[in-house]
């Protein structure tokens, strides 16, 4: 008893959709590693941008600049201005390396999720000591100035205060030896014990 060429055919129309079928199925976990690396390498690169030593000059600094945007009404009226301010070059490049960060949460190119993990509580932190600075900006250069910033800074906010970063860690396993970690003891303490 043979099979006729019509079962043959519908035999070979399914093994070849099967065959389409895993192969596509393939394609898309391929294409899912593809932008996962992709993304694992934009985010080092943020890493090493945010530790670098420009950054760090520029941390440095912050306090004492957000102290004299709040008390120097010259400066104030400067930062209004359109031309530049030497004195704000550190703060900006750290203000446009954070607004390209944001952008490219806000497109999707890198996930909100693994920003916000590692960075929310500084991207909250920042936004606060800034915000002043960013509205001065604004009035010189026009309503986009900081804007993905300012999102993904309200974002962060709403992270931290709904729970999601205790969550996050909660989830981490812990060593309980750490729970009852009492600080070493100092040089000059056991001299004297």
């Amino acid at each position: 008893m043979g099979l006729d060429a019509n079962w043959v055919a519908a035999i070979a129309s399914v093994a070849s959709a099967f065959v389409v079928a895993i192969t596509a199925a393939a394609a898309f976990v391929q294409v899912r590693h593809a932008r996962n690396s992709n993304e694992i390498t934009v985010f080092l690169r943020l890493v090493d941008r945010l530790d670098s030593l420009e950054s760090e000059a520029a941390f440095a600094g912050l306090d004492a600049f957000v102290a004299r945007v709040n008390t120097d009404a010259a400066f104030r009226a400067r930062l209004i201005e359109h031309d530049p301010v030497e004195e704000f070059r550190p703060i900006a490049s750290v203000l446009q390396f954070v607004e390209h960060l944001s952008t490219l949460v806000v497109t999707g190119r890198i996930t909100e999720q693994l920003v916000l993990a590692e960075y929310a509580d500084n991207i909250d932190e920042l936004w606060d000591a800034l915000r002043e600075t960013i509205y001065l900006r604004r009035i010189a250069h026009g309503p986009y100035v900081g804007v993905a910033f300012e999102h993904l800074a309200m974002r962060a906010k709403r992270f931290i205060s709904s729970g999601g970063m205790d969550r996050l860690y909660g989830r981490l396993q812990k060593d309980r030896r750490m729970m009852e970690f009492e600080p070493p003891i100092t040089p000059s303490e056991s001299l004297s014990a």
